[in-house]
């Protein structure tokens, strides 16, 4: 790329964010995001940091903050220059990212026991509370879904002080004052776009049916707490001190399950099992994730997960796609089948009615061949993130034919099969040792990792054998 055209970009790129800046709770459009990137796209490393560095021009924070005080000093003993400290913040916020990326499953495990055992989901890292979880598995149709369209102000935001430790400089005297700016600038994966999101604003189980009611926020609401907290949790383990001492932020979240304390954008964490009709056995899939394409990634999910988000920007899609059976097959479609993800930036709302796969798998659950549940709320311990724990049970048959062209692979990482690369078989057994074995030895997400347990729990009756 040419200097003029560079610098074109570059400028392009500074007013946009300016007016991000100025409103930072806006939702970048692709367009925006788009002149962000591309002013950045061809640039070396040094180029990057420069970039970085403009955007100080509109942040209004003091000169000094926690992450300016947290920067380890210079072994030589000579003063830093102020190009010198920054580089240092921000070489030291990575290294601590990536300890986290890479120790996530076993830090995570270690922060859950910073909790109340008795929220913990049986011996996963992950946290719930009675309130949360229903007595069985409770069938889609009998959960139901409600707007609010004045959802409580929260609390935390991550604009707080306790969370500028987590947040490098990014030019001298001023740091990011969002973990998601952060992540944008300094390590940003493949797959990072800032999209409305579903807020959970309270949940009721009863009767064998459930109630949730939801508002709307974004997806780097959620992160702007969630990252921190997990970054702080790294840090302070890094140094020797992983108590709740040195986790001033996660100490504001003083109770995990208040809905109005931070923005609880749920995702949907799903186990497929495909039942054998024969004798009532399972077998289930996995994905492996790819830190390079998704947020948090070097491990194991469940098959499909995603967030919990209307298909695209149309004001008709935020109440149509309030659904979690629509946000389901939409991730059946991506994750599985490999179609074009409908990523909520598009401005025209999914044609249900007329699309074959959609139109597929809801007259198969119609015939009760594909029979989707609902079996609670949790959390991540490590993140605090929240995840609705969902199986959706297909008939041999039925499955072999709405997933004949079951990927390899897709843009979030690879389809698992088989733990031992034993492609004979149709899926992973949904027996005790492949459930033991993923729940203690594997690095299987903390959600996946709960969701899979709770299924385990209620196994007769998902499977029919009771």
């Amino acid at each position: 790329m040419s200097n003029e055209a560079f610098a074109s970009r570059l400028g392009a790129g500074v007013r946009t964010v300016a007016n991000w800046e100025a409103h930072p709770d806006m939702v970048l459009s692709p367009g925006m995001q788009e002149v962000l990137d591309a002013a950045l796209k061809d640039a070396d490393e040094s180029v990057q940091r420069r970039f970085g560095m403009l955007l100080a021009g509109h942040e209004g924070t003091n000169s000094q903050t926690p992450a300016e005080t947290s920067v380890r000093p210079i072994q030589t003993g000579e003063r830093p220059s102020p190009d010198g400290a920054v580089e240092a913040s921000q070489t030291h916020w990575r290294e601590v990212r990536q300890y986290l990326i890479e120790s996530g499953i076993g830090l995570a495990a270690r922060t859950a026991d910073l909790y109340d055992p008795a929220l913990r989901v049986e011996h996963v890292p992950a946290i719930s509370t009675a309130a949360w979880l229903p007595s069985a598995p409770v069938p889609l149709e009998k959960l139901d879904l409600t707007w609010d369209d004045s959802p409580r102000k929260v609390r935390i935001t991550g604009l707080e002080a306790e969370a500028r430790p987590t947040l490098p400089l990014r030019a001298p005297g001023h740091a990011f004052t969002r973990y998601t700016a952060a992540i944008r600038y300094l390590r940003k994966p493949a797959l990072f776009e800032n999209r409305h999101s579903y807020r959970l604003t309270d949940v009721e189980w009863s009767d064998g049916a459930g109630r949730m009611t939801f508002g709307l926020a974004t997806f780097f609401d959620k992160l702007d707490v969630s990252e921190p907290l997990g970054h702080e949790a790294a840090a302070a383990e890094i140094a020797g001190h992983l108590d709740w001492p040195h986790l001033p932020f996660r100490g504001l979240v003083s109770d995990p399950f208040d809905l109005s304390t931070r923005f609880v954008n749920p995702g949907i964490s799903t186990l497929t099992i495909r039942r054998n009709t024969s004798d009532g056995t399972g077998t289930f899939f996995l994905l492996r994730r790819d830190p390079t394409q998704v947020t948090n990634g070097r491990h194991y999910s469940l098959l499909p997960a995603g967030e919990f988000q209307p298909a695209s920007i149309s004001p008709q899609s935020i109440e149509a796609d309030l659904d979690i059976w629509r946000n389901m097959v939409r991730e059946y479609a991506e994750e599985m089948l490999g179609q074009p993800e409908h990523d909520g930036s598009g401005g025209v709302p999914v044609d249900y009615d007329i699309w074959p796969f959609y139109r597929d798998m809801t007259i198969a659950r119609e015939a009760g061949t594909v029979r989707p549940f609902a079996l609670g709320i949790i959390l991540d311990a490590l993140s605090l993130n929240s995840s609705i724990a969902t199986t959706t049970v297909i008939d041999d048959t039925v499955f072999d034919d709405l997933f004949r062209e079951l990927v390899a692979s897709n843009p979030e990482g690879e389809v698992i099969l088989s733990l031992d690369n034993n492609k004979s078989i149709r899926g992973l057994p949904f027996d005790e040792p492949t459930v033991k074995r993923l729940t203690t030895r594997e690095p299987l997400g903390q959600t996946s990792a709960a969701c899979l347990t709770l299924a385990w729990r209620h196994r007769d009756q998902l499977l029919g054998l009771s």
